[in-house]
């Protein structure tokens, strides 16, 4: 796997840490919009890993194991990994940076 997708394949502990981290801290530290809009980075970040992990769970363990169908896929983890966490990522970043800045301004 490390081939495909390079180096960037053997992060996802950091990741998942770095994840951890902002969702700790956006809810220890900010609040209001700020605090809404990091809560969506780092939980689309975790949600990303999670369907990524039950969807190859599924497919493993129920889909070919179990049911013996090995052409059969499972599309609705595989749609929230690749749809709909990365919108909910580029809003939480839009959202995070203009709240910020809209903040910095009132300063």
């Amino acid at each position: 796997m490390s081939e495909v997708f390079g180096g960037a394949i053997d992060l996802w502990p950091v990741i998942i840490v770095v994840a951890a981290a902002i969702l700790f801290l956006g809810l220890r530290k900010l609040t209001g919009r700020l605090r809404i809009f990091v809560l969506m980075i780092g939980g689309s970040i975790l949600g990303f890993f999670v369907s990524v992990l039950l969807h190859n769970a599924i497919y493993a363990l129920i889909l070919v194991k179990l049911l013996d169908m090995p052409d059969s896929d499972e599309p609705v983890f595989f749609i929230v990994a690749v749809i709909v966490c990365p919108i909910v990522f580029a809003v939480g970043v839009v959202g995070a940076l203009t709240s910020w800045i809209q903040a910095r301004r009132l300063r």
